[in-house]
């Protein structure tokens, strides 16, 4: 069988195992810059703007801007030129025949007045 072990801590008396010496606290501060080496503070320097410094971000943030322009103009153009060729492979296989076209007109009710205006309205 196992022994079990019961550790019981007694609630009125809190134990402390460290403590702290007499006075540490009231000098510590002192103790701290006395340790520490001599050294300029990198603070102390001042850094001077230039107008380049201030303008940078903006150029920066406007080349930006450019470019996307001229990305998402990219991809218009491309897609518009697709279109285009596209659309003028429809037109060149769209061509009919001179029988088709002439049942058409018979079949249509035109006269010829309407006829020659329509033709010489599209061009």
């Amino acid at each position: 069988m196992k022994k079990e072990r019961i550790y019981k801590i007694d609630e009125h008396e809190p134990r402390r195992p460290f403590t702290v010496p007499e006075g540490y606290f009231d000098n510590l501060t002192q103790n701290i810059m006395a340790s520490l080496p001599q050294q300029e503070s990198i603070y102390s320097t001042r850094i001077t703007v230039t107008p380049w410094m201030r303008i940078r971000p903006y150029l920066y943030a406007a080349a930006a801007f450019i470019g996307i322009f001229f990305c998402i103009k990219a991809a218009v153009g491309i897609n518009a030129r697709n279109n285009a060729s596209e659309m003028a492979q429809v037109e060149e296989t769209t061509i009919y025949s001179d029988e088709y076209i002439d049942l058409f007109l018979e079949t249509a009710m035109i006269d010829d007045c309407t006829l020659y205006y329509t033709l010489v309205d599209v061009n």
